[in-house]
């Protein structure tokens, strides 16, 4: 009953908070982590089966039964950018129940902002009005994510009665900090996520993923704050196996509610949605090949375990405005 109360308490908060938020304001949050998730076009929340379940589904935390360590490096739109990641997740196996904790760390930065002013002479500006270039500056974005994932007891009577199905139930919230350093000025930002995964059948499972649940604040050293509205991630997977073949489709929509209107794919006054598609086929846990549409823009990617702890993916993003783009990941089983 208690559980109950605060789920219903924070879903009241997700929606009376979302009319604060300021668009765009953690857009650095929404490009991904890991190559995997990221040639299946970003559709990870009904699957979130490996550390990256950190940024994309907490609660598939607890679906892990190993220790894992993520890698991750991307120089994205024409190098203007450099995108990292690394995530360590640890399962904390009990008798009643199975449960992880993650740490995680994102940063998004550039260089070459250039600073520049009007030539003067003495305390007046140039007749000419010739820009002087002062300096250049870097910038960058960072959030560091404390997770926490747990299985539970399925509350629904009638899937525990669905034959020989044995549904499964998982929770998992993010606590994240925030720092941004904008050339002249900077920024210190806390949020949190919550998240929930159900697998009622082994071959189907759904995801939903609260992020900035509260929405997500940013304080400035200039005296001025800002806010990340919240997001809704909801997200279904089916897997099938077939001999020594595994296949996963998935499909994710990216719910907000601060009026995008044709900045997203739909909308309809301040909700809008964004989906995304995936297709993952692998052979014997080894290689796999993988499809998929981010929000419209095609991905690829492929996957390889050298042997049973230590694998590779890479992954292909196309983008119709701004350069193709490219992200490989390392992950490794201790």
């Amino acid at each position: 009953m208690v559980k109950r109360s605060i789920i219903i308490f924070g879903l009241l908060l997700l929606f009376s908070a979302s009319a604060f938020g300021a668009k765009y304001a953690g857009e650095f949050l929404s490009l991904g982590v890991g190559a995997r998730a990221l040639g299946m076009g970003g559709a990870f929340v009904g699957v979130a089966d490996d550390v990256t379940a950190c940024f994309w589904n907490p609660s598939g935390l607890s679906q892990l039964n190993q220790k894992q360590l993520s890698l991750m490096h991307a120089e994205t739109f024409g190098s203007l950018l450099n995108q990292d990641f690394v995530a360590f997740a640890l399962p904390l196996m009990k008798e009643d129940y199975t449960s992880a904790i993650a740490f995680s760390l994102q940063r998004l930065g550039g260089g070459g902002v250039k600073i520049t002013d009007l030539e003067k002479k003495g305390h007046k500006i140039s007749d000419t009005n010739r820009v002087v270039l002062l300096r250049e500056e870097s910038h960058a974005d960072y959030a560091l994510f404390f997770s926490y994932s747990q299985k539970m007891q399925l509350p629904f009577g009638w899937l525990k009665a669905a034959g020989k199905a044995k549904p499964q139930l998982f929770w998992g919230a993010n606590l994240k900090l925030i720092y941004r350093d904008v050339v002249t000025t900077s920024a210190f930002g806390i949020g949190a996520d919550l998240a929930f995964l159900v697998k009622p059948y082994s071959f189907l499972s759904l995801g939903a993923n609260l992020m900035d649940l509260t929405s997500s604040l940013l304080f400035y050293d200039n005296g001025t704050t800002e806010t990340i509205n919240p997001t809704t991630k909801l997200g279904l997977a089916v897997n099938h196996k077939l001999k020594d073949f595994s296949l996963i489709f998935a499909t994710d929509a990216d719910v907000r509610y601060e009026g995008r209107k044709s900045a997203a794919q739909f909308w309809l006054g301040k909700l809008s949605a964004d989906m995304h598609f995936g297709v993952e086929v692998s052979y014997k846990g080894k290689l796999a090949g993988r499809l998929g549409f981010d929000q419209g823009d095609f991905t690829a990617g492929a996957g390889f375990w050298i042997n049973p702890t230590f694998g590779g993916d890479v992954a292909f993003l196309s983008h119709e405005e701004l350069d193709n783009t490219y992200r490989i990941s390392l992950l490794l089983k201790l």
